[in-house]
């Protein structure tokens, strides 16, 4: 009787949902047929009135866009293979991975998320600059790397044992997806930053050299020309050097940095006889934070930012540094308004407009092309050894906003990540995406670098959100550029 029973019901049930069915095309074929009857258009299709009645598609459409539209041709990352990143502190090299060496890896865009891979090839670099060693031509057909340190020689165990480098490296990227070396190019002891003229014409290079600490070097046909090498105007040490220089987009003038000094500086570059360039001091010296490390033009060119480290000699040794005083260091971004242009009275004035705090460690910045945001890449304390107490388990990106016309920061939010030793950084061409190279990971299941990327949210509130694309390199990348 009870089977019975439930045979009636569930008959009843299907009678009951087939009904509802049949009344719900109904309902839908004639709101259609009414719409259209009033309106005086035609009358509606069967097939119409099944599809208003289906659920809606999920495919990508152009109101719908993909998940990952990052803007560019391509991304040139560069890895130093030959240490850990816990180096820095203990100097021990540490093992290295098997088959690994110093690398170049570019990574074509424009196609989906599951298709990017890396094209490597091998190059000579070094983690030990800051993460301006690597630079590219505007027109993105040639890459360009200096070599702070040279590979580590057969035995080598201590950072100690690495030695000075002296190359300049040319890198043909006409085929992004067959890179090839073109020419190596002894430059001098430690070359460090390099940047390339807007015009693509010039190279400057930074060299630990007595007297000869910027290298000029002109770039013609796919050639590099013969270096004109040159002291530090304004500067009173034979021994001193910058770390960083960059181009301004004029290509008029360099902006340096001077960690050792709390000073960045600016130099006009005078072009008017060929291949015999000079420089000379242009305005005041700035003040900065404690120990400014990489700077960067706004894309308008108003003003320069840096980011200053607040490292010093308590924090070179870093074995006397107790992890409760670790928020001390603490860095942040310093805005500087570049004068262009002398006034009135005949005088070249640079002034500080903003400072804002950031994150630890904070080696490399991006500005958005867009100009509106800064992010400020932290490494926080994530390069100390697993077993010192120091030893963050995570990273962090600091957001800030930008006002083009003030120069004023205004820090959004400090977003943490897991990943060793970050340093570089770059925007995609919206403006809405960032790439982030990784130079370790904490969990053994991955350990290696990586390229992570980030998506920017512009709302009323920005927010940084990682996305779960995260692109395999050889362990030690240490810089990322973008090719628009």
């Amino acid at each position: 009787m009870t089977a019975k029973k439930n045979d009636c019901k569930e008959k009843g049930m299907k009678q009951k949902r087939l009904w509802g069915s049949v009344l719900l095309a109904l309902s839908i074929g004639l709101s259609l047929a009414l719409l259209h009857s009033s309106s005086g258009l035609r009358p509606v299709s069967a097939l119409e009135i099944a599809q208003a009645s289906s659920p809606p598609s999920r495919a990508i459409t152009p109101e719908r866009p993909g998940y990952f539209d990052f803007g560019g041709r391509y991304l040139v990352s560069i890895s130093d293979a030959d240490m850990l990143a816990s180096a820095y502190i203990d100097n021990q090299l540490g093992e290295r991975q098997a088959d690994s060496t110093d690398t170049l890896s570019v990574i074509p865009l424009g196609v989906p998320a599951e298709q990017l891979a890396a094209v490597k090839l091998p190059v000579s670099n070094s983690v030990g600059a800051w993460p301006n060693c690597l630079a590219l031509t505007p027109d993105g057909k040639t890459a360009f790397v200096t070599e702070t340190f040279a590979p580590a020689p057969a035995g080598a165990k201590l950072r100690s044992d690495l030695p000075a480098g002296r190359l300049l490296s040319v890198i043909d990227l006409a085929n992004p997806r067959q890179p090839r070396v073109i020419s190596r190019q002894e430059l001098g002891n430690r070359p460090m930053a390099i940047s390339v003229h807007p015009q693509g014409d010039w190279l400057a290079v930074s060299l630990s050299e007595p007297n000869r600490q910027i290298a000029l070097i002109p770039w013609r046909n796919g050639q590099l020309g013969e270096p004109t090498f040159h002291a530090l105007p304004g500067i009173d040490d034979a021994d001193a050097h910058t770390p960083h220089l960059e181009w301004h987009p004029s290509g008029r003038f360099l902006g340096v940095t001077f960690p050792n000094r709390n000073q960045a500086m600016f130099y006009e570059v005078e072009r008017s006889r060929a291949n015999q360039p000079t420089l000379r001091q242009w305005g005041n010296p700035i003040t900065t934070g404690k120990f400014p490390g990489v700077g960067h033009f706004t894309p308008d060119g108003r003003h320069f930012v840096t980011t200053d480290l607040l490292w010093g000699q308590e924090f070179e040794g870093k074995t006397d540094l107790d992890p409760s005083s670790y928020e001390a260091l603490r860095g942040h971004l310093t805005v500087i308004r570049f004068a262009q242009v002398a006034n009135l009275s005949g005088e070249v004035l640079h002034q500080v407009v903003s400072t804002a705090p950031v994150g630890g460690s904070a080696e490399e910045f991006a500005i958005s092309p867009n100009g509106r945001f800064v992010v400020a890449l932290n490494m926080e304390a994530s390069f100390m050894p697993w077993n010192d107490e120091r030893l963050t388990w995570y990273s962090s990106l600091t957001l800030l906003t930008l006002n083009s016309t003030t120069g004023r920061l205004t820090p959004v939010g400090t977003f943490p990540f897991e990943g060793i030793l970050p340093e570089g950084i770059s925007f995609d061409t919206t403006s809405n995406y960032l790439a982030v190279a990784i130079f370790d990971h904490f969990n053994p299941a991955r350990r290696g670098g990586s390229i992570d990327f980030w998506r920017l949210t512009q709302t009323d509130i920005p927010m940084l959100v990682k996305t779960d694309l995260s692109l395999p390199v050889v362990r030690g990348a240490h810089v990322v550029k973008l090719v628009p």
